[in-house]
């Protein structure tokens, strides 16, 4: 199972830069994570929950949620009470509303002077300009651990992927990540035990599924708990959290799901 416990963090780096801030990531007691996405914004607009980000962060706060993920100008709304507690996932890469492919917006250097324990790159398997986002990313990592700074990848398989691989477009979409650099691999995953057996198998770092299965008709938490199940390291759900009618309720359930718990409303 690839959890930080296993794998995440290896002996000879457990007290090194990288490892230290992994694990302000990572439950200490169950090795996995739920993660509360907020960078959604350049792409979507500031509404259908994202108005008010310092109510998203109250929310994962109050909901026990392990970290987030926003951009390096949203730092500030880290500034409400509790928050000291979260850690902080800042995406570099990003697009607007048109394409799929992303472009480096921030640098690592700026993330570091943000107080970033982890930053963040997304490409797609299978679009156009999957070889230039997953360049892109790889010099992402390699500046990102000269300065202890672990690194979250995110990766979608496209359609054309899936056509051309069938469901093994996972992992290898899986494995390309950890290949150029990732210490925790973000992707999303249908809810099939042998497409999720194979993509935990096929990496030897964190695997945090990203927004749930593609069928809404699938109960989310259901789904959660049979994933960690299989060695999955943890979720990163944002738009079934912070556009919930109760967020706090919403992230409470995903953490107790995630870490094998009872939620305590």
């Amino acid at each position: 199972m690839n959890t930080l416990s296993h794998c995440g963090i290896r002996a000879e780096n457990a007290f090194d830069g990288l490892g230290i801030r992994l694990r302000r990531l990572f439950s200490p007691d169950t090795g996995r994570s739920l993660i509360i996405p907020l960078d959604h914004a350049i792409t979507m607009g500031p509404g259908g929950g994202l108005e008010q980000p310092r109510s998203i962060i109250e929310a994962a706060v109050l909901g026990k949620a392990d970290a987030v993920m926003l951009r390096p100008g949203m730092v500030r709304c880290l500034s409400v009470s509790g928050a000291e507690g979260l850690g902080i996932i800042l995406a570099l890469t990003g697009r607007l509303a048109s394409g799929v492919d992303h472009v480096l917006l921030n640098s690592v250097e700026y993330a570091a002077a943000q107080a970033a324990d982890a930053v963040c790159g997304e490409f797609k398997f299978g679009s156009p300009g999957d070889l230039e986002n997953a360049r892109i990313i790889a010099e992402l990592a390699e500046r990102a651990h000269t300065m202890g700074l672990p690194v979250l990848v995110t990766v979608y398989s496209r359609p054309e992927a899936l056509e051309k691989l069938g469901s093994d477009a996972y992992a290898h979409a899986c494995r390309i990540a950890e290949e150029i650099g990732a210490d925790v691999v973000k992707t999303s995953l249908p809810d099939d035990p042998a497409v999720i057996s194979q993509c935990v198998e096929s990496t030897s770092v964190p695997i945090v599924l990203a927004g749930g299965p593609p069928d809404a008709s699938v109960d989310l938490e259901d789904f959660l708990r049979r994933a960690v199940d299989q060695g999955i390291g943890g979720a990163a759900i944002g738009r079934r959290a912070w556009a919930a009618s109760k967020p706090v309720e919403a992230i409470r359930g995903l953490a107790a799901a995630v870490h094998g718990e009872r939620a305590h409303v």
